[in-house]
């Protein structure tokens, strides 16, 4: 048995070295390159007993999301549990703006998309990130977003809508007594 006792890079290739100086070169250009051919993935169907018959046959085609439509390929599969897999990764709370509540008012309005491009752009002066980070944070376009609001203070605001296009609209009927109150948030990639 030998040990590892180097990865260099050369240029164009690794080199891997062992302890009795036996070295392996490896062409970066084939790092990361996907050498399957699709039909060793593509067809399930064709060779994975799914259901422990010792047989590969129809009866192992599967139904992964149960919509009535056999998923017979990689592909199938992958774009039937996307969905259910997923979700979660869809809803997320967009970054935290002030409302100004201050006084009485009718028909106050706020871009909730332009906050959320403003602040993940990395545009505002207040902004700041780590040294390695992108300069920005990726973010979806308006027609990418469903956009709702969960809980709103009722003894502050009413009338509160979004437009399909992230504004919201609100009237602010009482000033909050202690200068606090909320509003939640939540945007759905759709």
């Amino acid at each position: 048995n030998t040990t590892n006792t180097s990865l260099t890079q050369d240029g164009t290739n690794l080199v891997l070295t062992d302890s009795d100086t036996n070295s392996v070169t490896i062409p970066l250009a084939d790092l990361g390159t996907d050498d399957q051919n699709s039909d060793e993935v593509n067809n399930v169907a064709s060779s994975i007993d799914l259901n422990g018959d010792l047989t590969v046959d129809a009866a192992d085609i599967i139904d992964v999301d149960g919509d009535g439509v056999v998923d017979s390929t990689v592909q199938d599969v992958i774009e039937a549990i996307t969905p259910i897999t997923s979700k979660a990764a869809r809803i997320f709370y967009p970054p935290s703006i002030a409302v100004d509540a201050s006084s009485v008012v009718v028909g106050a309005t706020i871009d909730l998309y332009k906050q959320y491009v403003d602040q993940y752009g990395m545009t505002l002066p207040s902004s700041a990130k780590s040294t390695s980070a992108p300069a920005k944070i990726p973010t979806y376009t308006r027609a990418e977003l469903y956009y709702y609001v969960t809980y709103y203070d009722p003894t502050v605001f009413s009338n509160v809508t979004i437009s399909d296009t992230g504004v919201m609209t609100y009237n602010v009927d009482a000033p909050p007594a202690d200068y606090n109150s909320l509003i939640n948030v939540v945007f759905v990639v759709k």
